[in-house]
């Protein structure tokens, strides 16, 4: 094991959905999630131990799942079907996390570091993932790109890849 120092300094910043699936570890099968393998969202991760994440159906695979019309506030006229596709097609959470199990990866293949994420969810838009959560992370291309591996279930694994977003800077930082 090593320092999570380096990992903690992979993870800070915003990163997008490269893809995200839902397999059987017993036959391999690809297992149908509530969202296509290309969902939209993101996750941002602070250098001060947080995270929030916001997944939601694809807004040009899966247009039928995102009601455009929807604004906020919600107008009286809005019908309860069309945001009942807003609640169950998109979940967002956030809340403190920690590294454990850090290696430092090999230099072959640009590999970087790799462990288990812990955390706990303080808030999300589904209550029953307020709490605690565990994955295994491992960081590939000097950190550009990195891959998520959690169990959910006895025979299911949720695997899911990030790329690394642009920093932005929006004022002087001097």
């Amino acid at each position: 094991m090593v320092s999570p120092k380096n990992a903690l300094e992979c993870f800070v910043g915003a990163w997008g959905f490269l893809n995200a699936t839902l397999v059987n570890t017993t036959t391999g099968e690809l297992l149908p999630d509530w969202h296509n393998p290309y969902p939209s969202g993101m996750s941002l991760w602070t250098p001060n131990g947080y995270n929030a994440l916001i997944v939601t159906a694809n807004d040009t695979t899966e247009p039928e799942k995102r009601p455009m019309e929807l604004t906020q506030p919600a107008s009286p006229s809005d019908p309860d079907s069309r945001w009942a596709l807003v609640g169950k097609y998109s979940i967002a959470g956030g809340g403190p996390f920690r590294l454990s199990n850090v290696t430092d990866g090999s230099r072959k293949d640009r590999e970087g570091p790799a462990g288990t994420v812990t955390g706990t969810f303080l808030t999300a838009t589904l209550p029953s993932r307020i709490g605690p959560y565990t994955f295994t992370f491992k960081f590939y291309d000097h950190c550009k790109v990195w891959n998520l591996r959690q169990r959910v279930g006895d025979d299911k694994l949720r695997v899911a890849w990030y790329y690394k977003l642009p920093d932005i800077y929006v004022g002087n930082t001097a």
